[in-house]
C-alpha cells in the first residue's frame, strides 16, 4: 500500500530512539512507503555527553542531551522537574524548525508538548500508547491519575490512536473516548516463507545435556515477570529441564548467584535485538509469564511472545485475555495461572511431553511486522486524506 502525498513526519519520545526497536521499525516503515517522505525523530540521548544527529536508512534521528540530569546538587524531584522543562523547550524548538505535517508521539510524557507543537504547526497528531500508560508497572497511583488526566485533556487534539493490544484499545474507548485507531503489535520483522533453522547455540554455550529441555526467558530481569515463579520450579530436584535467562536488569546479579547454586539454571547477557530470535531458536520452550501487577500487564501482548513464535518455539504464557487468545488461535503452546503450583505443573507437563507443540510460522504472517506495517500505513493514509 502506498501513500501518495509528500509529508514531513516527526516522531517524539523521551527515550533514545537508537535503542527503541518499535519506534525505529515504525519510522522505517513509513519512510519506505513513499520516497518523498521526510521522516525524523527526536529523542533523548542515553549515554553520550554531546548532542548528535544520526541517519539510518532514509530517516533522521536527533538525540538531545538533558544537562539538568547531572544537577546532583538539587533534590531528585526538583531535578526531574528541571529536566522536564529542559526537554520541553528543546523538543519544541527543534520541532518548530522541522515543521512537521504529522507528529507521532510515542509516550505520555511528551503528549502535552506534542499538543503545543500541533497548535503551532497545524500538524496532525498520532498518539502511540506503547502500554496502558496510566495503569502500568512501576508508577504510583497518584502519577497514574495524573497521566490519565493528561490523556483526557489532550484527547480532543489527538487525530489518531495506536495501541499494542485489543484490550488496551477497548479500555481507551471506554474510559476516554473513541478515536480512529489501530492495534500495532510489537512483533519482529518477518518475511512470509522464512524458515526456522535448527540451532544448538544455548545447548553448546552452556554445555546442556541433550536430554534436558531448555526453557528460555527473554526480557528485562525485573519483578512482575514471573521470574520468582520459574526459579522456584527449577529449584525442585525432580525437574530434568534447564532454565536460561537472556537479558539484563535489577535481578541480574541475584540470578547469577542462583545459577552458581543450581546446575540447571543459567544466565546469558543481553544480546542486540536483531539477534534475539536467532538465539531463541536454540531453546525448546519460551517463557512469557507476565504477572498481573497492573492493567497494562494484564492486557499486554509482549514482544517476547512474538519473538518466541517466530523462532518456532512453543510458549508457556500467562492466562491473560489477549495472550490466551493469540496462543490458542495460532497454536503457540499453552497458558497457565500465575501461582507457583500451576507454573510448576505446567513446566513438568511440557517436560514430560514426548513431542512439544509445533509452531507453524507459515501461518503467523498476521502477527509479523509486515502485517503491522500494512495497518500502520493504512492509518497514516486515512489520516492525511
Amino acid at each position: 500500500m502506498k501513500i501518495t502525498k509528500s509529508m514531513n513526519i516527526l516522531h517524539l519520545t523521551h527515550t533514545d530512539i537508537n535503542f527503541d526497536s518499535r519506534i525505529l521499525k515504525e519510522m522505517q516503515s513509513i519512510a519506505k512507503s513513499n520516497n518523498t517522505f521526510t521522516v525524523s525523530g527526536i529523542g533523548v540521548i542515553r549515554n553520550e555527553a554531546v548532542e548528535y544527529k544520526n541517519n539510518v536508512d532514509n530517516i533522521s534521528i536527533y538525540s538531545i542531551v538533558l544537562r539538568t540530569r547531572k544537577w546532583k546538587f538539587l533534590p531528585e524531584i526538583a531535578r526531574h522537574i528541571c529536566s522536564f522543562f529542559e526537554l520541553s523547550i528543546k523538543v519544541t524548538l527543534k520541532s518548530h524548525k522541522l515543521r512537521p505535517d504529522v507528529i507521532h508521539c510515542n509516550d505520555n510524557l511528551l503528549l502535552p508538548i506534542a499538543v503545543i507543537i500541533k497548535l503551532i504547526t497545524s500538524a496532525k497528531l498520532i498518539y502511540d500508547a506503547h502500554e496502558l500508560e496510566s495503569n502500568k508497572n512501576g508508577i504510583t497511583e497518584v502519577f497514574g491519575k495524573f497521566i490519565l488526566y493528561t490523556e483526557k485533556k489532550a484527547w480532543n487534539f489527538i487525530d489518531a490512536l495506536i495501541v499494542v493490544s485489543p484490550s488496551i484499545e477497548k479500555w481507551y474507548y471506554k474510559n476516554i473516548g473513541k478515536k480512529d485507531s489501530e492495534v500495532v503489535l510489537n512483533s519482529p520483522i518477518f518475511e512470509k516463507g522464512a524458515n526456522v533453522n535448527d540451532s544448538t547455540y544455548l545447548r553448546d554455550h552452556f554445555s546442556i545435556e541433550e536430554d534436558s529441555r531448555i526453557f528460555l526467558y527473554i526480557g528485562i530481569l525485573v519483578t512482575g515477570r514471573g521470574i520468582d515463579l520459574v526459579t522456584d520450579a527449577f529449584k525442585q530436584h525432580d525437574l530434568k529441564s534447564s532454565l536460561v535467562f537472556l537479558g539484563q536488569g535489577e535481578l541480574s546479579d541475584e540470578l547469577k548467584v542462583l545459577s552458581q547454586k543450581h546446575a540447571n539454571i543459567y544466565v546469558h547477557d543481553a544480546v542486540p535485538h536483531r539477534q534475539v530470535v536467532a538465539v531463541a531458536k536454540s531453546a525448546d520452550v519460551g517463557l512469557c509469564l507476565i504477572q498481573n501487577v497492573s492493567l497494562s500487564d494484564y492486557y499486554c501482548l509482549p514482544n517476547k511472545l512474538f519473538e518466541y513464535c517466530f523462532a518456532g518455539v512453543p510458549v508457556l504464557a500467562s492466562e491473560f485475555p489477549d495472550i490466551s487468545q493469540v496462543v490458542t488461535k495460532y497454536n503457540l503452546g499453552k497458558c497457565c495461572k500465575l501461582d507457583s503450583d500451576s507454573v510448576y505443573k505446567a513446566i513438568q507437563e511440557l517436560e514430560n511431553m514426548n513431542e512439544l507443540p509445533k509452531v507453524n510460522i507459515e501461518n503467523l504472517y498476521d502477527l509479523s511486522w509486515g502485517a503491522q506495517e500494512d495497518k500502520l500505513i493504512k492509518l497514516y493514509k486515512k489520516l492525511i486524506q
